[in-house]
């Protein structure tokens, strides 16, 4: 029936099975089974022997089958509390209105609480959760002991969480299956011993409850409601069994048989090792375990202490077999401080849950047990689930389905060397001309993942019992590379040089230094595109610059500067003079003629005007014709014609005329003229016979007459 229930305590020493069934009343016992293990497979809580340690919970099962006629499958556990850790973490949960709570959210509550500290574990490869409780509530901010009815738009609750190595866990799970049980509840011991001997109206008291077992004493603190510490003694009643065994040279089973009839037996009765029967007073042998007995007191209190602030509790609960101890509880009152009546042992008969306490439950040692099966009737324990990750098998925390992909990943331990998303490859930067450039790597590809052979929807897709996943890593991008050619966008682009079609490639220079467009670009470059000129092209022909000779000169035209080129050489763009920085740009034609010198004349610079009119003037025995032009030109303060050549630095005035006067200097520019025939002498000009000067204006047929006259000598 559903509401029966299968509960295990596998301890050090023994194994308690029970099966018990949920009523109106509370828990109902049906049947139990205690055997002892015939051998040591279990040390300090800690299995050690998966096999033996199956034997013995198969011969419980199967007479608990026997005796029921049923066949047990699912059942509740608990592990001691071996190189226990604990950590606390707070969950807060609002809501838009004020809502009633109900239990369910209560539950969840407390899993998110719970899942944070496993999810940023650093230990979560290595570790399971044993179990938690919560250590305190708060409905809008104010602190409560139960949220379940009220209303409000903010719950939160702390919870201590229990951590435990993977193989104390593994090892409860790998027996479980031997014998052909499913764990369904899963808890801690002490979390189990005080959840059924010490209820909530009594956890307003500082409490500590110490559960001695065989192999550890498993500790539980409580206080203002709630239970806010766990801890474990690796010391229990095994430590005193092996001083027997030692003192009397004995096997461990005739050792622990001697220990349990100490209180109540004044002569003891045994063999030895080599089969001789013994006999010891008790007296004797109590003496022989007082230091061993006050060390695991003294023990249990430091660490109690040390989990209570440093300070005494109101009382101490004791339960378990080792409770039993011969003088445990005076020397538990020595190492607390406290009056002897504040220790004690609470048996089962406390448990309200139990309707029943049969006679094979009624010691301090069935309360853990009976502790397992009160939680596993309330499923307040943790279920875990057995998934697969590329062929490996593990196990992790249920959590009312909410456990996921990544979930299952991150506890599998093979995100820790295994990615999930790609490293996107490195970019690399550059300028070009000034303007930064980002060129990117490849973004790689996620990993993939199967569920069952079916590709995931999402991360957080939900897993069942048995699910199995197949991960492959994330391939990681590729770094950036890029020819310079591919950065610039370069394609293919020609010119004409002297009827001849060339390809145009462009100068780049990477970091000061001249590349080709197939160079890969170096990250934090410095990239520069030259305008690519003339002499370039030229260069590219296999001519020299440096045999081209070109200079500039600078000229003055009416006040305005000119900077103009001069060259042995000519060179045309597009029919248009040019020179050697001239800027080429695709599908120019151009045109380079070596050799041919190329001088400015005035007319290159200056606009002129064609003569409209003549003059004829007759001089000596010749008649001259003079052109009247509507223009004057001056280089250097000298009137000259268009065609003559320009000279560096020259000054050029250029005066336009309305009404144009000859006058008779202009003459000199027609005739033949020798000024060695004026040395020495005076020269008379006369115009129309009348005396003239240079500035005479001459008009339509005037004569001029040039004469030459010795000079009077002077006495």
């Amino acid at each position: 029936m559903d509401n029966e229930i299968f509960a295990l305590d596998i301890g050090t020493r023994k194994v308690m099975g029970i099966v018990c069934r949920r009523t109106e009343e509370g828990i109902e016992i049906i049947d139990s089974e205690t055997l002892e293990h015939p051998s040591r497979p279990m040390l300090d809580g800690q299995i050690q022997n998966i096999e033996d340690a199956a034997k013995t919970v198969r011969r419980i099962k199967s007479a608990l089958e026997s005796r029921q006629n049923k066949k047990l499958q699912k059942v509740g556990v608990a592990v001691a509390g071996r190189d226990l850790s604990t950590s606390t973490s707070k969950a807060v949960r609002e809501f838009e209105l004020s809502e009633e709570i109900t239990p369910e959210m209560v539950k969840n509550l407390e899993l998110e609480a719970v899942d944070k500290i496993i999810s940023s574990s650093e230990n979560i490869s290595r570790c399971y959760c044993a179990g938690y409780s919560p250590i305190y509530y708060e409905l809008d901010g104010m602190r409560i002991s139960s949220l379940t009815g009220h209303r409000g738009k903010t719950i939160s609750c702390e919870v201590i969480v229990t951590l435990l190595p993977k193989v104390v866990l593994d090892s409860m799970f790998a027996v479980l299956k031997k014998s052909d049980l499913i764990p369904t509840n899963i808890t801690l011991e002490p979390i189990s011993a005080i959840n059924a001997i010490v209820p909530e109206e009594l956890r307003k008291l500082n409490l500590v409850l110490v559960d001695i077992g065989a192999g550890t004493s498993d500790l539980a603190i409580t206080g203002d409601g709630f239970v806010f510490a766990y801890g474990m003694v690796p010391l229990a009643g095994d430590e005193i069994t092996e001083v027997l065994s030692e003192s009397l040279l004995v096997d461990f089973a005739t050792a622990e048989r001697i220990k349990r009839l100490l209180p109540d037996e004044e002569k003891i009765k045994y063999e030895d090792i080599w089969g001789r029967k013994r006999e010891v007073e008790s007296r004797i042998l109590i003496e022989k375990i007082s230091g061993i007995t006050k060390k695991l007191a003294e023990s249990i209190a430091q660490a109690a202490l040390k989990l209570n602030g440093g300070k005494a509790p109101q009382a101490v609960i004791v339960v378990g077999g080792g409770s039993r101890t011969f003088n445990l509880i005076p020397e538990l009152a020595r190492g607390f401080n406290l009056a002897a009546e504040k220790i004690g042992i609470r048996l089962p008969s406390a448990i309200k849950t139990i309707k029943n306490i049969t006679p094979g439950l009624s010691g301090p040692e069935a309360v853990t047990p009976l502790g397992i099966a009160v939680m596993t009737a309330e499923s307040s324990g943790l279920n875990f689930i057995e998934v697969e990750v590329n062929n490996k098998k593990f196990k992790m925390l249920d959590f009312q389905q909410k456990k996921d992909i990544v979930g299952a990943l991150t506890l599998s331990g093979i995100l820790a060397h295994k990615r999930l998303y790609p490293r996107p490859g490195m970019a690399i930067t550059c300028t070009v001309n000034g303007e930064l450039k980002i060129i990117k790597g490849t973004l790689g590809e996620g990993a993939k993942i199967l569920l069952n052979g079916k590709d995931i929807d999402s991360l957080s897709q939900k897993i069942d019992e048995a699910d199995k996943i197949e991960f492959q890593e994330a391939i990681d991008g590729e770094n950036a590379s890029c020819s310079i050619k591919e950065l610039l966008g370069i394609g293919y682009q020609e010119i004409v040089f002297n009827r001849e079609t060339l390809p145009l490639t462009p100068i780049v220079v990477m970091n000061e230094k001249e590349v080709g467009l197939d160079t890969e670009i170096l990250d934090r470059s410095h990239i520069r595109v030259l305008t690519l000129k003339a002499k370039d092209i030229l260069k590219q022909k296999g001519l020299k610059p440096e045999n081209l000779n070109q200079r500039q000169i600078l000229v003055n035209i009416n006040d305005n500067p000119k900077v103009l080129t001069q060259s042995n050489f000519t060179l045309k763009v597009n029919e248009k003079s040019a020179n050697l920085e001239t800027e080429i740009k695709p599908q120019d034609i151009i045109e380079f003629t070596p050799g041919t010198a190329i001088f400015h004349r005035i007319k290159d610079v200056v606009e002129t005007t064609e003569a409209s009119e003549k003059m004829r003037v007759q001089v000596g025995d010749q008649d001259i014709i003079i052109d009247i032009e509507p223009q004057q030109i001056f280089m250097n303060g000298h009137q000259v014609k268009p065609e003559e050549f320009l000279i560096d630095g020259a000054d050029i005035k250029v005066y336009r005329l309305k009404a144009r006067k000859v006058i008779l200097s202009e003459i000199f520019r027609y005739i033949d003229f020798n000024p060695h025939e004026a040395f020495g002498k005076k020269m008379k000009i006369l115009v129309n016979d009348l005396p003239a000067g240079f500035t005479t204006a001459l008009t339509e047929g005037s004569r001029v007459k040039i004469i030459f006259e010795d000079r009077e000598e002077t006495t």
